[in-house]
């Protein structure tokens, strides 16, 4: 789907387990060669050349890979298509460990499925760190930002200072909630509210976002991230001698969140909340 004159959306649908369905959008960057934000996840390259052909394109023209952070439906297809395309791969320095040996990710985050969404490591080309800029061509410019809290090490890229791809760094209200840190969360939905040019805001899960959408959004996933944490601090103080399944079960049933209950990801999310809280609870 396309964007604006060089930015298209391939929506990339995989299975987490036989009963859960995810999707990633995966963007691309068109000028006089092409560009990559995020791979989705293993054997990806396949939709991804059907729409490049599509549009004229072919893989062999991708000669860049920007990986926001280093989960596996970001991740899961860069390998194939650097080896295809001789693309550069581009990643947040903070999550190397991750995306060049998959075998520590699957270790220090075992998911379901992990070695089927994500079966090669890849090797990075050019680490960034916050504040990097790279001239892709003439009239492309791709400014990395630091927004972690999704991950340890998340980034967001801007085009142009006109559209900025997020990954996960914007929690979805309605959805599963998924950070390790709840500060970092917080400070980097500030951080991409205050991009003032941008045009629009390119998350890896839901719709793009105009100026006025994202505001909207920005307010609700805040609201949804301090309903987390208020509720962990109320249980923490009311129930402090409970097991933490109960807790867990108490939390995600006060936030209307109990069709999460037994998602590891989402236990993770509540410790986060938890550590936060703790300034709190005394």
């Amino acid at each position: 789907m396309k964007i604006m004159d060089n930015i298209h959306l391939i929506r990339n649908e995989f299975y987490v387990t036989p009963e859960v369905k995810r999707y990633i959008n995966i963007y691309l960057i068109t000028g006089e060669h092409c560009y990559l934000i995020d791979s989705g996840v293993s054997g990806s390259a396949k939709i991804i050349e059907e729409y490049m052909h599509s549009i004229g394109r072919k893989l062999s023209d991708i000669k860049g890979i920007f990986l926001t952070h280093a989960h596996p439906d970001h991740i899961g297809g860069a390998a194939e298509i650097k080896n295809i395309a001789g693309a550069k791969v581009y990643a947040p320095k903070q999550e190397l460990n991750w995306i060049e040996d998959i075998d520590v990710q699957y270790k220090e985050r075992p998911i379901p499925n992990f070695y089927k969404l994500l079966s090669q490591s890849v090797a990075v080309d050019v680490a960034l760190s916050d504040g990097d800029v790279i001239s892709l061509e003439e009239g492309l410019r791709i400014q990395a930002i630091e927004t972690p809290g999704h991950s340890h090490g998340s980034m967001s890229f801007v085009l142009n200072d006109t559209a900025v791809f997020t990954g996960d760094a914007i929690p979805v209200a309605y959805d599963l909630p998924i950070f390790v840190n709840y500060e970092k969360s917080v400070q980097s939905l500030d951080k991409i509210s205050e991009l003032s040019n941008v045009q629009y805001t390119c998350p890896a899960w839901d719709e793009v976002y105009d100026k006025e959408k994202l505001a909207e959004v920005i307010h609700n996933s805040k609201d949804m991230l301090e309903r987390l944490r208020s509720a962990t601090v109320q249980v923490e103080r009311e129930c402090s001698q409970a097991g933490e399944d109960e807790k867990l079960v108490k939390i995600l049933k006060q936030v209307g969140m109990q069709q999460y209950m037994g998602n590891p990801l989402v236990a993770k999310s509540i410790y986060a909340c938890k550590w936060h809280a703790s300034e709190f609870l005394g």
